[in-house]
């Protein structure tokens, strides 16, 4: 198979398992279903993807790696960084996708290694720690706040450096 004719292969498994992301939550989507909507062979998705969390994790890097991130308004505003590059790819898909736990951790990782891998700012790391503890303590209540939809109050407490109670 020439290599222009894999990258059809892969890019038709990734958009076919985009298009399931925007209808079911990403837990329940077997590699089963990604090769009937891709109609390829579910070895075939195989030879590409270890698993659905690896063709998740390729399909957002491939999105990401195209989009532009401010790196003044990320170490501003982080999660708003993080809504308005996520929503401007990946809009349907966030909408269907907001309370499955898998999809946000393999989302958030992704964005934080681009970021990483395309910025030359040791400083950085410093404002992801931060980023990372605020989504760990979220993680401790039970994800009270929604990293797309409560972008705003999780800045809000990356730069005020205070938690608000919970009940």
């Amino acid at each position: 198979m020439s290599n222009l004719s894999q990258q059809r292969t892969k890019k038709i498994i990734l958009e076919s398992f985009g298009e399931l992301l925007t209808m079911k939550n990403f837990s329940e989507i077997t590699m089963t279903e990604i090769a009937a909507k891709a109609l390829v062979h579910r070895n075939t998705v195989y030879k590409y993807f270890n698993d659905k969390y690896d063709l998740l994790s390729q399909g957002v890097t491939f999105l990401f790696e195209d989009q532009s991130i401010n790196l003044l308004h990320f170490k501003q505003q982080p999660f708003k960084s993080l809504h308005d590059v996520s929503f401007s790819v990946l809009d349907k898909i966030i909408t269907q996708q907001q309370n499955d736990h898998n999809f946000n951790k393999i989302i958030q990782s992704n964005f934080i290694e681009l970021l990483i891998q395309t910025q030359n700012d040791d400083k950085l790391f410093w404002n992801i720690g931060k980023m990372v503890g605020i989504l760990l303590w979220n993680e401790m209540h039970e994800n009270k706040y929604d990293m797309f939809n409560d972008y705003q109050i999780l800045d809000n407490i990356y730069q005020t450096e205070k938690f608000p109670e919970i009940n």
